[in-house]
């Protein structure tokens, strides 16, 4: 089974510092559950608008729409959205800001994400060292 995953990004190496819906570009990976590959498929920049308060639901829906085909995100950091936004994706906070040691991090994941896609409230993942 594949799926799509989306880092949050700034400069393409690193995951972003801000909130996962303020990044300036988002990377999105195939990532077969099976085989454990993951390739790389395109960049998308983040054109969602700015926040009108903290936890702006139209941000929400915003990132949501340009991510419709992604199914987990990945970020260091994700702001009060986050309720919203593991409703529909499952979330990864990473504690690895290099996107290189992310990728093969998620390798070890595979299970864990396969047993939340079902779910309508999916837990959050943790990524460490």
């Amino acid at each position: 089974m594949k799926i799509e995953i989306a880092i949050a990004t700034d400069n393409g190496k690193n995951l972003t510092k801000e909130h996962f819906g303020s990044a300036k570009k988002y990377l999105i990976y195939d990532f077969n559950l099976e085989t454990g590959d993951i390739n790389f498929l395109k960049e998308k920049e983040n054109l969602t608008p700015e926040e009108k308060i903290h936890g702006d639901p139209e941000k929400a829906s915003a990132v949501s729409e340009i991510l419709k085909n992604v199914t987990v995100l990945i970020n260091l950091v994700f702001g009060p959205n986050i309720l919203r936004m593991k409703k529909k994706f499952v979330i990864i906070v990473s504690r690895i800001k290099e996107i290189a040691i992310v990728l093969e991090k998620l390798k070890l994941k595979k299970e864990i994400i396969k047993q939340n896609l079902n779910n309508s409230e999916k837990e959050i993942i943790y990524l460490t060292k």
